[in-house]
């Protein structure tokens, strides 16, 4: 059953996205844009419709393989890397510099490249996923292991606790929440860097049918691909944010 603050939390979103569709509905069919300029929310809803199993549907599942194996390697390398770096401070001297490099580094501009050395592939984009992932995770992992109460480092030392068990039993427990953040975050950078990578390169995937129906000026079904990459976006976010409550129950 649904506590009074959940119930706000579910209705809150949804009241306002009602309001700014039946808005913007209004306010296109007032000014009467044309549909090439700005189709109407519920144009690009039944371009949606029309052209999920035909564009939108397949083009998805193309991205989401880009995405999902990303993650799969760009999330493990940020926490481990992340774990090493704070536990060994010669390693955090050495790879400090190249992780902040790459957190600032434009991904796309690397994609080019990639593509130069590795061919036009679907790895390019997978790699240039997990490449844009894993800093924004290490980041924020190595936070919330830097910040762990000295108290009870010095409670696991005086027990005689090896660095591994005080790392499993009081590290990464007190490190959760940032974990999830760095991973939060990994998802977001996941998804608009897949999109960029296929706005590069390669004629597969959502990016490329925004980019393909961009330049036939068929801007609701361009519409209709990004409301995918924006659901893509949020049922990651939501399923990482799900998780971090089912697990960090100490936190709640």
């Amino acid at each position: 059953m649904l506590t009074k603050r959940s119930r706000y939390d579910v209705l809150a979103p949804i009241v306002l996205f009602v309001v700014l569709y039946l808005a913007l509905e209004i306010i296109i069919r007032m000014f009467a844009i044309p549909r090439y300029v700005l189709p109407s929310p519920t144009q690009i809803l039944l371009s949606f419709l029309s052209q999920a199993t035909t564009v939108i549907i397949p083009n998805l599942i193309i991205t989401l393989q880009e995405i999902f194996v990303g993650l799969l390697f760009g999330i493990p390398l940020g926490i481990v890397l992340a774990a090493f770096m704070t536990q060994f401070k010669i390693l955090d001297k050495a790879f400090s510099p190249f992780v902040i490099l790459l957190a600032t580094t434009p991904l796309l501009t690397l994609v080019p490249l990639l593509m130069l050395w590795l061919g036009l592939g679907i790895q390019i984009k997978m790699i240039a996923v997990a490449i844009s992932t894993f800093p924004i995770v290490m980041l924020n992992a190595a936070t919330g292991f830097s910040n762990v109460d000295d108290l009870k480092l010095e409670l696991m030392k005086a027990l005689g606790a090896s660095r591994l068990q005080t790392f499993f039993r009081v590290i990464l427990p007190a490190a959760s929440p940032s974990v999830f953040t760095g991973v939060k975050l990994g998802c977001i950078f996941a998804t608009t860097t897949a999109i960029g990578a296929e706005f590069v390169g390669g004629n597969v995937g959502l990016g490329s049918k925004i980019l393909m129906a961009t330049s036939f000026i068929q801007t609701d079904i361009a519409f209709a691909c990004i409301l995918a990459v924006a659901l893509i976006g949020i049922v990651l976010y939501g399923l990482v944010a799900f998780l971090e409550r089912r697990i960090v129950t100490w936190e709640t």
